[in-house]
């Protein structure tokens, strides 16, 4: 464990390749650099290269603090991979914000074997956060007189909402990406709804997909390929991917409706997800990938839920075991790669 303030002269000698991304990153911003070279996370499609300007990762971390209050000498722990935004991001908002910093290496549980330390900001990844819950660690030794506990990269499981809920610290799942600088909005755990921060703006293409505009991505428009709905001017919500859409016979099928549900139950896998494979007949077969075992009887809990919810043509029509799923860069499953591997095994 590393604490720092990143806009000290004397920083500290690194120990690690993680360590040693950190502080080089540092000094570039420290030099003046104008603009940084990220990379999408790659979990829909091949990771793409994106120039960032200094500008609007400052707006991104002005904005997060107006939101959360942050002070000078706030701590903020940076657990995430910095060659990725929200990674550096959190080292952005110590540089703008006279933060100091406890860096640990990217790991499942960055909390194990923590020395207890009072922590304002944290940001985790779903599957870290889920580990965390899992160890049984004190959280209050850590975030007691924390300010936000930001939950990205991916959607939370309902399971993983109703065990967070239990927590008295304040808890936001972020929307975000590498293309708007971090998050721009948030929802407390029980909110259907995202908030944006800040004068961020929204709106909705052709597709229902929604567009984002706002300082933080240099006041141009944003498009992204979410499907959303638009409450009102700073509220939406978020139904799914377009390009994760499941045409079968010219029906269109969300596969995330249908995880959100299997995810209630007790029966559910170990780990899951839904996509469309190839269908002479159909076009494409809604199908569950899923690891570890499930049996038969839980398999069909899992169809009557479903049923009780949805139309027999939404539902899967294959249950499908793989020994191992794929992973992006990023720590995401790799859907996409997963499916082609098994498609080229047959």
């Amino acid at each position: 464990m590393q604490v720092f303030s990143p806009l000290s002269d004397q920083l500290f000698v690194p120990n690690s390749d993680f360590e040693r991304e950190v502080l080089a990153f540092c000094k570039l911003w420290k030099s003046g650099q104008t603009s940084f070279l990220f990379h999408t996370s790659g979990s829909t499609g091949t990771p793409k290269p994106i120039w960032v300007s200094r500008d609007a990762m400052e707006a991104s971390a002005l904005s997060t603090g107006d939101w959360l209050q942050l002070k000078p000498n706030d701590v903020v722990l940076a657990c995430l991979p910095v060659q990725y935004i929200a990674g550096a991001m959190l080292l952005v908002r110590a540089l703008v914000l006279d933060l100091k910093v406890c860096l640990i290496s990217p790991t499942v549980n960055p909390l194990e074997g923590l020395t207890p330390i009072s922590i304002q900001l944290a940001s985790f990844v779903p599957n870290q956060w889920h580990a965390i819950l899992e160890s049984g660690i004190d959280l209050s030794v850590f975030f007691s007189g924390s300010k936000g506990i930001l939950l990205g990269g991916a959607a939370l499981s309902d399971a993983l909402k109703t065990r967070s809920m239990a927590y008295p610290f304040p808890i936001y799942e972020t929307y975000g990406m590498t293309e708007t600088v971090s998050h721009i909005a948030y929802r407390t755990i029980s909110d259907p709804f995202f908030r944006t921060l800040g004068k961020v703006e929204i709106g909705l293409d052709e597709r229902k997909c929604l567009k984002i505009k706002g300082l933080m991505t240099d006041n141009s428009w944003v498009q992204t390929n979410d499907i959303a709905s638009i409450e009102d001017e700073s509220r939406f919500e978020i139904k799914g991917r377009y390009d994760r859409v499941i045409n079968s016979a010219g029906r269109k099928i969300h596969p995330e409706e249908l995880e959100k549900i299997i995810s209630l139950s007790e029966n559910q896998p170990a780990s899951f997800f839904i996509e469309g494979i190839p269908d002479a007949v159909y076009g494409q077969q809604v199908t569950l990938f899923y690891t570890g075992d499930w049996v038969e009887s839980s398999q069909l809990a899992v169809q009557a839920l479903l049923h009780s919810h949805f139309e027999s043509w939404q539902l899967p029509k294959q249950f499908i075991p793989l020994e191992k799923f794929q992973f992006t860069s990023s720590g995401k499953i790799d859907r996409l790669k997963s499916v082609a591997l098994y498609l080229n095994s047959e």
